[in-house]
């Protein structure tokens, strides 16, 4: 079942058969796997614009609707808030940035549906790649004898890591706990 491509060096004879093909197969699934988040993050995207398209905003409201104030006419009253949300943004001489500055913007008693998107947007992760690196560091260290004390010991330090300690902190603080052997320096 190999690929037989008649060329003339094996450097060639192999990106011909096999990186290109991975290559292919490789772009062709990160797009599936992110298209699917395209409409939702254009809706986000819209919040930051003064004249995004009103479909936007109403497939992401649709999205979270459990989360938005509902009573039968959702979609108008999203509509309405958005409108009167993009002229707000018309309006100001400074555009928020990024998501807590609008949301420090937002009026939540004007805007309440407007205001409950863009928090959603600030409390979305952008990746899991800290808090797997965070628990990937736990479960090295002693794998199976580790008690709940111990890992969550681990945790707070990994969590905490910017934070300076000083060794003598340490050592003072063990010193204040009771054993059952006597803590000589």
């Amino acid at each position: 079942m190999r690929c037989n491509i008649p060329l003339n060096t094996p450097e060639q004879y192999y990106r011909a058969s096999i990186f290109i093909p991975y290559l292919d197969k490789f772009i062709t699934e990160l797009e599936e796997r992110f298209n699917v988040h395209r409409s939702i993050l254009s809706g986000f995207d819209s919040l930051f614009r003064e004249n995004g398209p009103i479909e936007d905003i109403i497939i992401l409201s649709n999205k979270y609707i459990e989360y938005l104030q509902n009573d039968g006419s959702q979609n108008q009253i999203i509509e309405a808030e958005y409108k009167l949300w993009q002229r707000k943004l018309m309006q100001t001489t400074e555009k928020p940035n990024n998501a807590l500055e609008a949301m420090a913007m937002c009026n939540q008693s004007i805007y309440p549906n407007i205001f409950k998107l863009i928090q959603i947007l600030v409390t979305l992760p952008v990746s899991s790649a800290t808090n797997e690196r965070t628990f990937s560091n736990l479960k090295t260290y002693l794998r199976n004898s580790m008690s709940e004390g111990r890992l969550n010991g681990l945790a707070m330090l990994s969590i905490n890591k910017n934070y300076s300690i000083k060794p003598e902190e340490v050592i003072e603080e063990l010193a204040r706990k009771k054993r059952r052997l006597p803590f000589l320096l």
